[in-house]
């Protein structure tokens, strides 16, 4: 499979049309601003958080539409350096979460937050709890640069979507998805 940066009109059919097993939609720029790249963390200096979360949430939204993706990547990536808005994370992510229930996607519970400055899952618990709410499915990645993070704190992952009250992870091969208990 792939990781595909959703960046509206510079999307390239090859990739989107690729034989692979699931596209994974992620979100790592915000007006061509690379939010989550430490190289431009300075970006954040004298930004409305609560509103870069607001734009984050609407360009995760328009991916989810697009039809065109299997698995939400890291849907609360923005949080990764803990600039955290003052608004309710559910209420940002609301019409997001709506669009990805209605484009039934699958949620990526992606273990790499642990590796990174906020230190937790992506998406946070309260996501994942509105996330279960609206019976959308899940599948674990540990979203790996590396060879030894493979599979990096599944045991954490599958935990918590357990608490929730998830009991089957979404698996692909040739873009089609199965439930499977975990």
């Amino acid at each position: 499979g792939y990781e595909v940066d959703y960046l509206e009109g510079y999307m390239d059919e090859r990739v989107l049309n690729a034989k692979v097993d699931y596209l994974i939609g992620s979100v790592h720029f915000i007006d061509k601003w690379s939010f989550d790249n430490p190289e431009f963390i300075s970006g954040w200096k004298n930004k409305n958080i609560d509103e870069k979360w607001k734009s984050y949430f609407e360009a995760t939204e328009a991916m989810a539409k697009s039809g065109k993706f299997d698995i939400v990547g890291h849907l609360d990536l923005i949080k990764v350096f803990k600039f955290m808005p003052k608004k309710d994370v559910r209420l940002l992510a609301k019409d997001a979460l709506q669009a990805i229930k209605k484009s039934n996607m699958v949620l990526e519970v992606n273990t790499a937050g642990l590796r990174k400055p906020i230190g937790e899952l992506y998406p946070s618990r309260g996501l994942l709890e509105e996330a279960y709410a609206l019976d959308i499915p899940i599948t674990f990645s540990s979203d790996a640069h590396a060879v030894d993070q493979v599979g990096f704190s599944y045991d954490l992952a599958t935990t918590l979507a357990k608490e929730i009250g998830y009991t089957k992870a979404a698996t692909f091969e040739d873009r089609d998805r199965e439930l499977v208990i975990f």
